[in-house]
């Protein structure tokens, strides 16, 4: 599977969460907002190196869903593959 197929694939996935929160009352607002902004694998990328922790974590946290956060959806094992391939050293 290449990179832009498990980008898609993961990015599937936390719009799948999105989704999900929207159908429980709950509107991640700012992450669908940086998710407009740019792509998921992306957005992950960035917060996880920033450390920074955006509203609709601290939201989804809060009202009992972590599993809808996007760092969750980053820790499940289908998310393995693509989390690899960050790790991974270029090819020459």
């Amino acid at each position: 599977m290449d990179l832009k197929q498990l980008e898609a694939e993961f990015a599937d996935r936390v719009q799948q969460a999105c989704d999900q929160a929207r159908e429980l009352g709950l509107a991640p607002v700012r992450l669908e907002q940086m998710l407009r902004a740019q792509h998921a694998a992306t957005l992950a990328k960035k917060l996880m190196l920033s450390g920074d922790i955006h509203s609709s974590m601290k939201d989804l946290v809060r009202a009992g869903h972590r599993e809808l956060t996007l760092e969750a959806v980053m820790l499940q094992p289908q998310a393995a593959a693509w989390r690899l391939s960050m790790a991974a050293p270029p090819k020459d």
